[in-house]
């Protein structure tokens, strides 16, 4: 396999260290003892001069107040900015970083090189494998196609596997699907890891968190770890940092920039490109690439199609089932489609609305995908586009190769919540994102005497979206309701009516509730007990879920009080008693 050898001289080396210390950025004229691959500051005019930069080189940040765009570039991708008149500057820092070759945390023995907190790509594989064994109800381990690497030769590359999760032990209960895949950018650490804990924390919680429990007895869960496996096997070798596109050598053949950039492979609005050097060379053809059959075929499988072939036909919210997302790194973003163009989506503001949810959560900026610039041929677009799946971008983080600190601090804690929302909202995620969300739900710590009551009580709120735009869509609360054992979705399930605590409804965004909840005629043991909200549109929002355990001891019933015996009223008989008069 050809090697990428990004090297600097040591004279190179010191001048850096002495830049480092003095700019941030220095001219073109500066940048001769630089490596091969630099991040360039280039200048643009106007957003279709953005699109067109973003179509050819490898942009990696865009600075739209400033007008500004950071890109890897290549010495003759250099040259090619030159003849195009365009002036730019080179970022020493993040240049040397994308050049450094990593070394081994002293006593580090697994995970990545600096980088205790992330996972290889064989410890994700793995991982993935050891919870299919480990939780057999509850996850499989599938493969779904090859890589690149495989298609040529059977004994190298690898299998695309995708985690599915779910009880699988409860077949006959209809189940909705979310679709969450990452690394198809191999540079891009993050993703994968927060894919990967974000299956190790749905198992390790069924059955002892009602409310994950839940979402793995309704749903199925598809995870999808590493998507581009033969780039990631790239990039963690010393001599192929950020390496982002498969490894497909029919493209600039026997170079470190070969490949097809798999996140502009997809065929909806697919463009091609005539510069297979390029970083986001999109390949020879629309769904040409291994990796990407992989998943048409399979999220095809799984998802029905429900928009039609013309790009304004909309999707009903009502029928709409299913969510996709694709993870990558970086720029604290969730974006929606469109990517191909400015123009607003036939479900722009259902898709937003859900936008606003996830970055409620994980705190990034929303905002439809052609805001960044404009992009073709990408996962979102194509989810959307074809299937009308609502399909969703996480740009997390702040670099490709994240530091553990942030991303134990910050990314996961924080997308972690964004994920469960989304799984919460797949089975309608149209409708679902506009309704409120039930928090701080509590019952009894302890178990309850069979046939006793007890008090539930939850807030349910219909603000929780992100505060980033103008048009957010609360609503005052207008009812909530219980169900034990089953949601209210399924068929048969009985609902039960909750008080609001100031005895009104329709006149709060986040409203208190409680109810007296009935053991009665429940079998003793654990069970599960769902709350959910309606706004004031007739919208209900997803349920939040606990456990209550009924006891084997029954209420004795309180007997009726023995009435206090009354003396018996005085005979009034005498009365007509005859009276004897005798007279002498």
């Amino acid at each position: 396999m050809p090697q990428r050898t990004l090297k600097l001289f040591s004279l190179g080396t010191a001048l850096i260290l002495i830049l480092m210390t003095a700019f941030q950025s220095v001219p073109v004229s500066a940048q001769e003892p630089l490596p091969e691959h630099q991040v360039v500051i280039i200048p643009y005019t106007s957003d279709q001069q953005l699109a067109e930069l973003a179509s050819r080189f490898d942009v990696i940040e865009v600075d739209h107040d400033q007008n500004t765009l950071k890109a890897i570039v290549t010495a003759q991708e250099r040259q090619l900015l030159q003849s195009m008149g365009l002036s730019f500057s080179v970022d020493i820092p993040y240049t040397t970083e994308i050049n450094r070759n990593p070394n081994l945390t002293d006593g580090q023995t697994s995970a990545l090189d600096n980088y205790p907190c992330f996972r290889t790509i064989d410890e994700i594989y793995a991982t993935g494998a050891a919870l299919a064994q480990t939780y057999p109800n509850l996850a499989a381990w599938v493969d779904i196609g090859d890589s690149w690497e495989k298609t040529i030769n059977p004994a190298e590359g690898s299998d695309i596997r995708v985690l599915v999760l779910g009880n699988r032990t409860n077949g006959s209960v209809a189940k909705s699907d979310i679709f969450i895949m990452s690394g198809i950018h191999a540079r891009e650490w993050a993703p994968p890891e927060l894919n990967t804990r974000f299956a190790e924390y749905l198992l390790s919680n069924y059955g002892v968190n009602a409310d994950v429990t839940w979402l793995l007895d309704y749903n199925n869960v598809h995870l999808l770890l590493v998507t581009n496996p033969d780039g990631r096997t790239m990039d963690e070798s010393n001599y192929s940092y950020l390496w982002r596109k498969n490894t497909n050598n029919n493209y600039c053949t026997n170079s470190v920039d070969r490949g097809a950039d798999l996140n502009r492979n997809f065929p909806f609005k697919w463009a091609g490109g005539s510069y297979q050097c390029d970083e986001v060379y999109p390949g020879n053809a629309a769904g040409s690439e291994p990796e990407v059959q992989a998943i048409l075929q399979y999220v095809r499988g799984i998802f029905p199609d429900l928009r039609g072939p013309g790009d304004n036909d909309s999707v009903n919210p009502e029928e709409a089932t299913g969510l996709f997302i694709d993870l990558h790194s970086y720029s604290g973003l969730v974006m929606w489609p469109w990517g191909w163009t400015n123009s607003n989506s036939p479900n722009e503001a259902q898709l937003r609305t859900i936008g606003y949810k996830f970055a409620y959560y994980n705190h990034y900026t929303p905002q439809k995908s052609a805001a960044l610039y404009y992009s073709n041929g990408t996962t979102e677009d194509w989810a959307y586009g074809e299937l009308g799946l609502a399909g969703y971008c996480f740009e997390i983080g702040v670099a490709f190769h994240e530091s553990c600190s942030r991303f134990e601090s910050a990314i996961y804690p924080d997308n972690l919540q964004a994920l469960l929302r989304a799984v919460k909202m797949a089975r309608n995620p149209y409708r679902l994102a506009y309704g409120p969300e039930t928090l701080n739900l509590a019952g009894p710590a302890d178990p309850v005497d069979g046939g006793a009551s007890f008090q539930v009580s939850a807030v349910i709120n219909d603000t929780l979206y992100s505060t980033y735009g103008t048009d957010i869509p609360s609503q005052y609360i207008s009812e909530a309701r219980y169900t034990i054992d089953e949601p209210s979705w399924m068929p048969g399930a009985v609902t039960y009516s909750m008080q609001a605590v100031d005895g009104h409804f329709v006149d709060e965004k986040i409203e208190d509730v409680i109810a007296q909840v009935s053991t009665s005629g429940l079998s003793v043991g654990r069970h599960i007990l769902f709350v959910e909200g309606k706004d004031a549109q007739g919208r209900w929002g997803p349920p939040n879920a606990i456990y209550f355990t009924v006891s084997e001891n029954e209420v004795t019933p309180t007997p009726e009080p023995t009435p206090t015996a009354t003396p018996p009223a005085p005979s009034l008989n005498w009365l007509y008693l005859p009276i004897v008069i005798s007279i002498p």
